[in-house]
């Protein structure tokens, strides 16, 4: 039987994955991505379900902090943020499928075995943004996509109030190299002005990362 770990800060969203999964796939849980690093370390999983916020490291760097130790696991992302933008984000540093908690169990259960059978989910939401924003020699069709994964989370980390010097330590970067990375996602999106950075990250559901 295939072997499941599910990260997730809520104790809820891991009992009711378990709950979903516990017939056909031996669960395990980790609170934190601490805990979960020490998890993968100490065992071996065929796929986790990972959550974006796992309150001591957010965002899509965490998918770049597994895939780094553990290129060969498949991850599927389960999160509360909306497909567009962090679905097309999540699979360009290396998801395997990108789920809204909002779905029903029938579609998670789906998502499951086609991304433990080697195959990668993508929802309907995602199906045309994905095409024109991860397939190599095609016109990105979102301009977020022009972003690459570092400016994207620089950009959430903005959106959500964060000032440079919190982000330049959070991500162990200095808060020069934080204004160098908004002067390029500011060019990238064509947007003149903070304030209209604020107003397009609000449209784009950016902030709270």
């Amino acid at each position: 039987m295939k072997k499941v770990i599910i990260a997730d800060d809520h104790e809820l969203i891991r009992s009711s994955v378990c709950l979903s999964l516990a017939s056909t796939y031996i669960c395990d849980e980790a609170t934190s991505y601490t805990a979960l690093m020490h998890k993968l370390e100490c065992d071996s999983y065929d796929l986790l379900i990972l959550d974006l916020n796992l309150g001591d490291k957010n965002g899509i760097e965490t998918i770049y902090g597994v895939n780094s130790n553990y290129s060969n696991l498949p991850i599927l992302v389960l999160s509360v943020y909306p497909d567009d933008p962090y679905g097309l984000q999540a699979f360009k540093a290396g998801a395997s499928g990108y789920l809204n908690k909002g779905v029903s169990t029938h579609e998670l259960l789906s998502a499951v075995e086609l991304v433990l059978d080697g195959k990668r989910y993508v929802s309907q939401a995602l199906e045309q943004i994905l095409e024109y924003g991860i397939d190599l020699g095609k016109k990105e069709l979102n301009s977020l996509a022009k972003l690459s994964s570092r400016e994207f989370e620089i950009l959430s980390l903005i959106a959500s109030g964060e000032s440079y010097k919190d982000i330049a330590i959070k991500l162990c970067i200095s808060p020069k190299t934080v204004s160098t990375y908004r002067s390029r996602i500011m060019e990238k999106l064509d947007l003149k002005s903070t304030q209209q950075l604020f107003r397009y990250s609000f449209e784009h559901h950016l902030a709270a990362y």
